[in-house]
């Protein structure tokens, strides 16, 4: 049963979906590496160099787990071609914004 089914019931329709949460989750993931990596190679103190660096290990941690996470429930599908790829995320955009 999916952890939204448990908050807000069986009716889950106009409502967030564990994958809606997935690629938020993964789009905030990516974007504090990505900044952590900038302070990173900014920072000239090796002590604070060592500390962003493992925040930013951590982060590529939790990416990467919920990058498996989405393989394995079948909302990503890595290994598909580039063009059911895009066909596959234009019917996603579609469904997320025509109303039911």
């Amino acid at each position: 049963m999916a952890i939204l089914e448990n908050i807000f019931g069986t009716n889950l329709a106009n409502k967030p979906t564990d994958e809606t949460f997935a690629y938020t989750l993964m789009a905030g993931a990516a974007a504090s590496a990505i900044s952590y990596l900038t302070a990173t190679l900014d920072s000239t103190t090796p002590d604070v160099r060592r500390m962003l660096n493992a925040y930013t290990n951590e982060i590529i941690k939790e990416h990467e787990a919920l990058a498996t996470l989405s393989v394995s429930k079948g909302w990503f599908k890595p290994y598909e071609s580039p063009i059911e790829q895009l066909q596959i995320s234009v019917e996603h955009s579609k469904s997320m914004i025509q109303p039911k």
